[in-house]
């Protein structure tokens, strides 16, 4: 049986200027899934998370939430996103900047906020002011904010970029549940370790296009490969040059 997709991003693409950003991109997350949006630098994750999140209009192509018009204001109410070093503001206390996210979205629940901050461990800190937490205690508070109004999909820009262990496995538990309990989960990252243990689905970037996409078992398989981080070398060309500059590196140390 083929599970609902909460979010459906259909043929996007985006020019600026001469330059084409995304070129005929679809991307499909289905109800208590985790997708994985992967690429190297440049390939055009990012403004396809802007896209989806309804941030920017693409010039081709449509976004449903929830098979809602992604520009309309009930589907972004649907949608927690978390973008990836986004300033915060370091006047505000941990608890201030919750309650202000929560009054933009005309709610607040205080019994939430206190369990999901507890989940991540940032419960004792909500009255010290954010600009006194460290990264990763800042990247955690976003994702509170994000998930506060318990949105059908969260989306996420790199959320383990520069976490140690600890956050990093309280951030894991916290997405995991999230996809568990019925939601979806879209997550762009450069850990293709994670991405294939935790990833339900992914899809590869490279040059603005759809490279390759579907279940990691699966095209690690289709591909005879030992990874997915070996999927994703040969689809984006990339497999020779990692491999003669590991020989290089090599050989420096002869």
């Amino acid at each position: 049986m083929v599970t609902e997709a909460v979010l459906s991003a259909e043929a996007l693409s985006k020019r600026y200027g001469a330059r084409t950003v995304l070129d005929d991109v679809s991307i499909e997350v289905r109800r208590g899934r985790i997708h994985g949006l992967l690429g190297p630098n440049g390939s055009g994750k990012t403004t396809a998370l802007h896209i989806v999140t309804g941030l920017v209009r693409p010039d081709r192509g449509r976004v449903r939430v929830l098979g809602i018009d992604g520009q309309d204001k009930a589907s972004r109410e649907e949608v927690g996103f978390a973008p990836d070093d986004l300033p915060l503001p370091g006047a505000l206390t941990g608890r201030e900047f919750l309650l202000f996210h929560d009054a933009l979205r005309g709610r607040h629940d205080s019994a939430r906020a206190a369990v999901l901050t507890e989940m991540l461990g940032i419960s004792g800190d909500l009255d010290t002011p954010v600009a006194e937490y460290s990264h990763g205690m800042q990247r955690k508070l976003q994702l509170v904010a994000a998930v506060m109004h318990e949105p059908a999909v969260l989306i996420l820009d790199e959320p383990f970029r520069g976490l140690d262990p600890d956050a990093a496995r309280g951030v894991r538990r916290l997405l995991l549940a999230y996809a568990g309990g019925g939601r979806a989960v879209l997550v762009a990252t450069h850990d293709m370790l994670r991405a294939e243990r935790d990833c339900d689905e992914v899809t590869i970037l490279d040059h603005g296009a759809v490279v390759a996409a579907g279940a990691p078992d699966r095209l690690i398989a289709e591909a005879s490969c030992g990874s997915l981080e070996d999927v994703f070398l040969r689809v984006t060309g990339r497999a020779g040059d990692a491999d003669a500059r590991a020989d290089r590196l090599a050989a420096v140390f002869r």
